[in-house]
């Protein structure tokens, strides 16, 4: 083989290597860049909707509710948001939660990393039980419930 023809040949490896180098750039970039997104997606709330009026947010997962104990006015209209901040991979309830009161009759069920509301008037002053009864071992775990107190009107 000639010597020109070394040269040529060293000039196409060379150009080969340089494009499997920039292939291989472009792409680990393009996972990187994929990567980051659905770990951002993933560890960031779901944006909420805006409500108008006396608006309590409860976050629900696998650990329980994020408050134990709210405290509403007798008379006066209150609305519950609850967000499941599971996803639906949870073998327990498939991700969904639930915030409910049995003797106001509220049952609000939020979707995996989803919300929910319900909007409802207290009337009579007291102190309420509120749980979740669709996983996480439902009222029998001290996490998946919490009091719900109706102070009276002042």
């Amino acid at each position: 083989m000639s010597r020109p023809q070394r040269e040529l040949r060293k000039q196409m490896r060379q150009r080969q290597r340089r494009r499997r180098t920039l292939t291989f750039a472009v792409i680990a970039v393009l996972v990187l860049g994929l990567t980051g997104y659905l770990l951002v997606s993933a560890f960031s709330a779901p944006e909420l909707p805006k409500i108008a009026g006396n608006v309590i947010d409860v976050a629900a997962d696998m650990g329980g509710f994020s408050m134990s104990e709210i405290r509403v006015k007798a008379g006066e209209p209150v609305t519950v948001r609850l967000t499941s901040l599971d996803n639906s991979h949870h073998t327990d309830g498939g991700g969904q939660h639930q915030w409910a009161v049995d003797e106001l009759g509220v049952s609000i069920v939020a979707p995996p990393e989803g919300s929910n509301f319900a909007t409802f008037t207290p009337d009579t002053p007291g102190k309420y039980t509120f749980y979740c009864d669709i996983c996480c071992g439902g009222r029998a775990n001290p996490t998946m419930n919490g009091t719900l107190i109706v102070e009276g009107r002042a």
